[in-house]
């Protein structure tokens, strides 16, 4: 897919329209509140005595919710490496 920018230039998108969005905006503001519940769901079942394939599989997901957490970290360092590069670029 390929978006139009400001200046009439193509912009690529590798297919991940709602996560380019999130990055480009840094509006996180919907989304953290909604990890954060699904994660304290996911502590309380993985604390409960009962079901110990329940808890070990809350554990699993929980470990995922971080993993994303921190690819989204990542692709913001990305983002503003990205961004330094064309500014030096521009200076030149």
């Amino acid at each position: 897919m390929v978006k139009q920018t400001k200046q009439n230039e193509p912009k690529k998108s590798f297919g991940y329209p709602a996560i380019e969005e999130l990055i480009d905006s840094e509006d996180f503001s919907k989304v953290n509140p909604a990890f954060e519940s699904f994660y304290k769901e996911l502590d309380a079942i993985a604390k409960k005595k009962r079901g110990l394939k329940k808890g070990k599989d809350a554990k699993k997901a929980m470990d995922s919710v971080e993993l994303v957490m921190s690819l989204l970290k990542e692709l913001l360092e990305i983002k503003y490496q990205l961004q330094a590069v064309a500014k030096a670029q521009v200076k030149k």
